[in-house]
């Protein structure tokens, strides 16, 4: 006889056995069905199945063996249940079903079958049937209209479980709970979940079908939940529908009852089992270290099944049922489909976001189960997919207790490409701190919580939970004495990614979505309908709103709640970001010295940054390199992100939507720093400037000038290797096109980077090697004491440049004419100057400020430091033509054609003291410059007539008189002191012939233009524009013109500019006498400007007659004595 038939025949005898046990009456279906299941049973076990069917045979007897009363396992069972009630075998499963792994395996083959064939007969259709009516209510059986099947077996039981819900009669209930716990003691009772199951079960090797393990059938439903998301469809909806079941008892699951049974009666002895009561407790305690580990793994495979299906949660599905019915959380699906836990939270949450309650108990809920999303990012279906790698490159052995989460968000913070999660990640992150809401209440976050209780605790114990009340009052605490460093790193981790969305703040979300929605076009709705999570990425929001914060338009002001949120963010996002822990590490010390008083987050880096030339090496080492990191990350720049919000939502929202953080958002501020609208934002503008300023301290070049200037470098610097030595080649580049005026050679981006490196080197002469080595002496001979910052030392050596030796004065030369012919370079008028440049100049190119301070330095409103600086840098002007760009690139030709040789004359790298300037005045008084040329030494001679030091010649020759006759009051501005000179010139109290020259020329300047004479101008202002409004400017022509009206009888001069003009005419005769022509071009040139120009050439032309006739009888005379000699 082969196995085929010996399997028919054991087949044959199995379907006799099932048929006698239902009394003959049962479907075709039936018999298949039945049949199909008994074959699985694997070939070898064809004794053990001979032997169940002995089993089954023995019922078809009127007295039905007890199992206490079994031979084969009456002894066993007294053994291991005690003494219970002999007939009931209900009560001896449940016992069973207690049993340890070990127990089991000690039953013998034989008592296992006969626990098999009893619970098997327990759990048909027409034992339930019967037993039900000595339990349950004839009406109740009625009313739950449960009948048995042909097809099905077990139908009876299955439809009284899903229909616990409506069981209000407590016997029956706890009947129905009883047979519950017999039925999960093996999946093939199960027949629903046989169907649909048997094949996962085998792909996921998860069967149990040996004869001896028949008890231990629990293990394959745990197997397959473990795979949850890797079931069929059909699999798994059956499994979660099994699992919801369990969640009323926790007997019902077998693996997890017998693991956490020491653990339940150590932290739950009280807790009596039902309702999900004793699962809610353990999972309270599942971080507890003293937890066993086999417990911890059974309860995290529940928190899977519950993250999959609210419902397998017995607690949160009954408490918030109502509440999920009232606000549609279930819109779409259908009631025997499953929904996840992230679902329902986040309706759940969008409705108390939105301004609606739900009930306490289920906002309870809500919180338990938020928690159970961090607190192991297994339960994250987008971490599992979307993190792996990350996790086993960074967090690898960190499951416990949400640790991972946090060592996923540190290194979403991470500013190294290597050391980054991916971005799949990180948005995987994101979606996840939505889900749990972990900005609103600080106990949701495992971590947070464990980390900050005793902050809590001392600092913020009077502050209620929730609507982030805590986590607020824990961010006000940042830097204080109250805050510890693990509770830093867990909040500034979780406070990264709320950052991100303005939705997570609810305080901000209740008090501004009207104004978001209405000023910036953000969603209304904490959710949308369509149950979509969609964290709005990059700080947009929130800078649109600040842009508002302000607004003195009525209709576009925010709501007083929303400004008070707006400003509470903004200050607490200053303030968290942290240093790097390598930073910290080393800068410890440090920080102790310099920055002991920088409390706020962030400001400590900034401390740093001042003091990096005073660190300690390591620590300058890491200050630097985060310094670099920092100008390619916005995010750790507090200060720029806090005044820099509006410059960013303008002008950067390409780069924000993106979330680039690799410099592109501090690389997209510089570039538009010179905008109009930023410059006017003086804060950002500042904030700005000063990290180029920071970043700029560090010897070795920076990136951007690096990448920046590269190839220019490469051209025209290839054997210079010092960042110095380049800068210096690149500069004069940069100003011989200039000077030139042809097209630049240096890419703009390489002349913003040197700019920037100029500006740097200006601040602290430590930072241009040649300053600090040609000027050290002179430093502590002339600047001792005086700080190096703030370009103080500069600014004392170029007071005192004139007694500096021969080396640091050529260094501080050609630092001068850097300076003086680009503004931008200049650190001193900058830095003093930015509020003024703000204000009169934001339109100007940077390069230009000088030149635009000049025109306003008189404003009533003009600062008053800036202007003595100001004043100061035109002094310097005066000194040498090339230090004035306005006045080189006007008189170029001029200077070539009336002055080359006192510019031949001189040393290249020292200045003229003025000599080229006044060849350029002579030339003016003579009318012989170019219209460019004329124009601009106008304005020129007009300030110095209102500044006497503006005048290098005058300030010179005349030291002695002024400081005897003329001493000037602080500004010397006003033209005070050169009017005196003059009245002193013209009563002739000046001996000095040197000083007697230079106020009579500045007298006959006056002459040549008005403009020049800015008192006469102001005097006679009225009457030239009455008198001479058709007459042009120059040459004199304007105080010519007065001059002619003061002589007409039938004109009359207002009596001020009368007698202001009464005196000036006087002055210039006097200064005629002194001013004599030294050649007959300047001879012709005075004699043509004279008013008696006509009187002069009638008197030229009769002396010259007269000669020619002496000439003319000389020579006849001399004629007829020659012919008398002759004769």
């Amino acid at each position: 006889m082969g196995w085929r038939d010996i399997s028919v025949l054991i087949l044959h005898v199995q379907f006799q056995i099932f048929c006698a046990l239902h009394g003959g009456g049962i479907q075709a279906n039936e018999i298949i069905t039945f049949g199909k299941s008994l074959n699985r049973l694997e070939p070898n076990k064809v004794s053990a199945g001979s032997d169940a069917v002995n089993a089954i045979r023995n019922k078809r007897s009127p007295v039905v063996i007890p199992l206490l009363h079994d031979e084969h396992c009456k002894l066993d069972l007294q053994r291991w249940c005690g003494n219970l009630p002999n007939n009931d075998d209900l009560t001896v499963l449940e016992c069973i079903q207690s049993f340890k792994g070990s127990e089991l395996a000690e039953l013998t083959k034989e008592c296992q079958n006969k626990i098999w064939e009893r619970t098997l007969h327990m759990i048909s259709d027409q034992n339930m049937t019967q037993l039900a009516k000595d339990y349950c209510s004839s009406q109740l059986i009625q009313s739950l209209g449960c009948q048995p099947s042909s097809s099905v077996v077990g139908n009876i039981l299955a439809c009284m479980i899903d229909k616990r819900e409506k069981i209000e009669e407590d016997k029956c209930h706890t009947f129905v709970q009883r047979m519950e716990w017999i039925a999960f003691s093996d999946f093939r009772m199960m027949p629903a979940f046989y169907k649909e199951c048997s094949g996962d079960v085998k792909t996921f090797q998860c069967g149990r079908l040996h004869t001896n393990e028949a008890f231990r059938q629990g293990k394959t439903l745990a197997c397959l939940q473990k795979y949850i998301r890797k079931l069929s469809a059909g699999c798994h909806r059956q499994v979660l529908h099994l699992s919801e079941i369990q969640a009323d008892d926790i007997k019902l699951d077998r693996q997890l009852f017998l693991a956490c049974a020491n653990d339940h009666q150590r932290f739950c002895p009280n807790m009596p089992r039902g309702s999900g009561r004793v699962y809610k407790c353990l999972m309270e305690h599942k971080l507890d270290k003293t937890m066993s580990k086999e417990c911890q793994d059974q309860l995290m495979r529940r928190q899977k099944l519950i993250s999959e299906d609210f419902k397998v949660s017995r607690g949160l599905a009954r408490t918030c049922k109502d509440d999920i019915r009232l606000f549609h959380c279930r819109r779409s699906v259908s009631d025997d489909k499953e929904i996840r836990l992230v679902q329902i939270l986040l309706c759940l949450e969008g409705v108390i976001r939105n301004g609606t309650k739900v009930t306490p108990e289920c906002q309870s809920e809500m919180i338990e189960h938020r928690k159970i999303l961090m607190e192991d990012y297994r339960l994250s279906p987008e971490i599992v997919l979307s993190c792996p790698d990350d996790i086993s490159k960074y967090c690898k052995g960190l499951e416990v207790g949400g640790r991972t989460i946090h060592c996923l968000m540190e290194h979403a913070r991470q500013k190294r490409k290597e050391e980054r999660i991916s971005p799949a990640c990180q948005r995987a992150l994101e979606v996840l701190v939505k889900e749990a809401d972990a900005g609103e209440d600080w106990r949701v976050d495992p971590v947070l919580r464990e980390a900050c209780k005793p902050v809590v605790d001392s600092a913020c114990k009077e502050v209620r939970g929730g609507d982030a009340r805590v986590l607020s009052c824990l961010m006000e605490k940042l830097g204080t004495d109250h805050m510890n460093e693990a509770c830093e790193t867990a909040l500034l981790q979780i406070q990264y990614f709320v950052a991100r969305d303005f939705k997570l703040d609810p305080q901000l979300f209740r008090n501004c979505r009207e104004d978001a929605a209405r000023l910036c076009h953000a969603k209304r709705f904490w959710i949308d309908a369509d149950g979509q999570m969609d964290p709005e990425r990059g700080p947009l929001v929130l800078p649109c709103l600040y842009r508002y914060a302000y607004h003195t338009q009525e209709t576009l002001k925010l709501k007083s709640e929303c400004l008070a949120e707006i400003r509470r963010v903004m200050r607490q996002r200053a303030v968290s970001v942290d240093l790097l822990p390598e930073v910290e590490e080393v800068c410890m010390e440090d920080i102790a010295i310099h920055c002991y008083e920088k409390t706020g987050k962030g400001e400590e880096m900034v401390c740093l940054q001042d003091n990096l030339e005073r660190l300690d090496p390591k620590c300058k080492t890491a200050v630097a390199n985060f310094t670099e990191e920092q100008a390619e990350h916005i995010e750790l720049n507090p200060i720029i992100l806090s005044v820099c919000q509006k410059v960013m939502e303008k002008h950067c929202e390409a780069e924000l939507e993106t979330g680039k953080d690799e410099g592109d958002v501090m690389d997209c501020l510089i570039a538009h720093k010179n905008e109009p609208d930023v410059r006017s934002n003086y804060k950002c503008r500042a904030a700005v400037e000063h990290f180029q300023l920071i970043s700029l301290k560090d010897y070795h070049f920076t990136y951007k000038f690096k990448e920046a200037c590269r190839q220019s470098v490469i051209r025209y610097c290839p054997a210079i290797k010092t960042k110095a030595d380049v800068i210096r080649c690149l500069s004069e580049i940069v100003r011989n096109d200039t000077l030139r005026n042809v097209k630049q050679n240096i890419p703009k981006d390489c002349r913003q980077q040197l700019r920037a490196q100029l500006f740097q080197q200006r601040e602290n002469i430590d930072f241009d090697p040649r300053i600090k080595k040609n000027c050290y002496k002179d430093v502590q001979q002339f600047c001792k004491g005086i700080p190096k910052g703030a370009a103080q030392t500069l600014e004392c050596l170029q007071i005192n440049k004139d007694k500096l030796s021969d080396g640091c004065h050529m260094v501080i030369f050609n630092v001068e004419r850097q300076e003086l012919q680009d503004s931008s370079v200049d650190y001193a008028l900058i830095t003093t100057c930015r509020h003024m440049i703000n204000q009169f100049c934001h339109g100007e190119d940077p390069s230009q400020a000088l030149i635009c301070l000049k025109r306003y330095k008189d404003d009533p409103t003009f600062d008053s430091k800036c202007k003595s600086i100001v004043v100061r840098r035109m002094i310097e002007q005066s000194s040498d033509y090339r230090f004035n760009p306005l006045l080189q690139k006007s008189c170029r030709m001029d200077i070539s054609k009336f002055c080359a040789d006192i510019v031949a004359s001189e040393k290249e790298e020292k200045e003229l003291n003025g000599k080229v300037v006044k060849c350029l005045k002579v030339k003016f008084r003579e009318q012989k410059l170019s219209q460019d040329c004329e124009s601009e030494m106008t304005n020129i001679l007009r300030e110095a007539a209102l500044n006497y030091r503006l005048n290098p010649l005058l300030a010179t020759m005349c030291r002695k008189e002024i400081e005897d006759m003329c001493p000037p009051d602080e500004n010397a501005d006003g033209g005070a002191v050169e009017e005196c000179l003059k009245n002193a010139f013209n009563k002739h109290r000046i001996s000095n012939r040197e000083c007697q020259i230079e106020v009579a020329g500045l007298i006959e300047e006056a002459k040549a233009d008005i403009h020049v004479d800015p008192l006469l101008h102001k005097a006679c202002g009225v009457d030239v524009s009455k008198f001479c409004s058709d007459i042009p400017q120059g040459n004199g022509r304007h105080v010519q013109c007065l001059q002619e009206v003061l002589q007409d009888p039938t004109k009359t001069l207002k009596p001020d500019c009368q007698e202001m003009l009464t005196k000036r005419i006087e002055m210039f005769r006097n200064a005629a006498l002194v001013v004599a022509p030294e050649t007959i071009e300047e001879l012709y040139a005075t004699v043509s400007r004279s008013p008696s120009k006509t009187y002069f050439m009638i008197v030229a032309l009769t002396m010259i007659g007269v000669i020619f006739i002496m000439g003319l009888s000389c020579g006849r005379l001399t004629r007829r004595t020659l012919l008398m000699k002759n004769k």
